[in-house]
């Protein structure tokens, strides 16, 4: 009986955990949000090569988006005012976001076509009736999201490949390490087992014009310019892959078109380990994510600090969002998704929260729509929100539910974290 009390205990922690931060999941009701700042990727894209050139690596035909490559799609731009709704619903019953206060919010986007369109989605949906403004800077990089070609912060590319190698070592011991991975996808793609499938990419045989996972060569090498490192092996390619399929899917592809209907949910939260290795070893190694996102992490702390708009939204990548937990250690894990992924839309949320003691805490939590609400398109109420679960700051948060962080301890973190940068 114990046993089962202790269980029953946990699930409730548990579900309190999955839960949107508000005043009384802290357990003090007169605490009073002050300032929102949510740092999100864009929504659902076009995958960044053709059908042609993913179908090399598929049994079945690649169904094709009907936007140009890396492009928001017309799903992925609903889906995106969908989550800009919920942000205006709940916002506004925690006392943001009057009705009639077109100053009440600002979105500021990265310069692609999917990060504008995001915003411009979000803008709608958080301001109706306003203009839906985007702002974006007027050079060719923005030093939020693009700090090197911005000139905003310098990256040596010997001490990025030290570091990496560092982290992974040789990259065919990485692609090793992995092997288990890889093959799994290698038999989502192909439908066949690794010995199956190299039998069969033989001349003659049914997969011979296909490329094998498998066969792609490991090596990490430095680049050049902007393409500072070169990373190549069996699960880098994976990684470009499964985000393909995830976005696919999310859209809304029939499923017949997606490999012969073997993707689901599971098999792309399977899949998705691919992709969060991938990002994981090329973004958040410490010194790239110090160079990457140390003018936004300052940026972050003057917003939060600031009296401006009550709602601010960074729109940005899944990379912004990975240097940024690379630089401050943060970790997440949602229901459906791999350990630190982020999915289409999903967002890191900072509130600045005044106690009812006085101290000004910031509480942050990472948010996202689950492949199935994006899919289906499914409206985000309080009874029926997106995924959720609180983030820790390490050297800042401190025990709770809420895992309040002070904002000058937070200025302080961020400042030790980015000095030398």
């Amino acid at each position: 009986m114990r046993g089962k009390a202790l269980l029953r205990g946990l699930a409730a922690a548990m579900l309190l955990l999955a839960l949107p931060a508000r005043p009384e999941a802290a357990g003090a009701a007169e605490d009073q949000l002050e300032r929102v700042v949510i740092l999100t990727r864009h929504g659902i894209r076009a995958a960044m090569s053709t059908p042609e050139e993913l179908g090399r690596w598929t049994a079945e035909a690649w169904p094709a988006f009907a936007v140009p490559p890396g492009h928001l799609t017309a799903h992925g731009f609903q889906a995106a005012s969908l989550f800009g709704a919920y942000y205006r619903e709940h916002y506004r019953a925690l006392g943001l976001l009057p009705t009639g206060d077109c100053a009440a919010a600002q979105v500021h986007a990265n310069l692609p076509q999917r990060t504008v369109e995001t915003g411009r989605a979000l803008a709608e949906q958080l301001l109706p009736g306003c203009p839906a403004r985007v702002d974006t800077v007027s050079t060719k990089a923005d030093p939020l999201f693009d700090p090197v070609p911005a000139g905003a912060t310098h990256l040596d590319p010997d001490l990025a490949l030290a570091a990496v190698r560092g982290r992974i070592g040789d990259a065919t011991a990485w692609t090793a390490a992995h092997a288990d991975t890889v093959e799994a996808l290698q038999r989502l793609l192909l439908n066949c087992a690794p010995a199956e499938c190299h039998a069969q990419a033989q001349p003659g045989g049914r997969l011979a014009s296909h490329r094998l996972l498998t066969d792609v060569p490991s090596s990490l090498d430095r680049g050049q310019g902007e393409d500072w490192l070169r990373l190549q092996s069996p699960l880098a390619t994976a990684s470009g892959l499964t985000e393909s399929l995830i976005m696919a899917y999310a859209d809304g592809a029939p499923l017949t078109s997606l490999l012969g209907g073997r993707v689901n949910a599971d098999a792309l939260n399977r899949a998705g380990a691919a992709h969060a290795a991938d990002l994981d070893a090329r973004l958040r190694t410490p010194y790239i994510a110090r160079v990457g996102a140390g003018p936004l992490a300052r940026h972050l702390v003057d917003l939060l600090a600031g009296d401006g708009p009550a709602v601010t939204v960074l729109v940005g990548h899944d990379g912004t969002l990975l240097l940024l937990a690379g630089l401050l250690r943060l970790d997440w894990v949602l229901p459906g998704y791999q350990p630190d992924q982020v999915p289409p839309g999903a967002a890191l949320v900072l509130e600045r929260w005044r106690r009812a003691d006085g101290q000004t805490v910031i509480r942050t939590r990472f948010t996202a729509q689950s492949l199935d609400q994006l899919r289906a398109l499914a409206p985000l109420t309080e009874a029926q929100p997106p995924l959720s679960t609180p983030v820790f700051i390490p050297g800042c948060s401190e025990a709770g539910l809420a895992m309040d962080c002070p904002l000058e301890q937070l200025r302080r973190l961020v400042a030790d974290a980015t000095r030398g940068e």
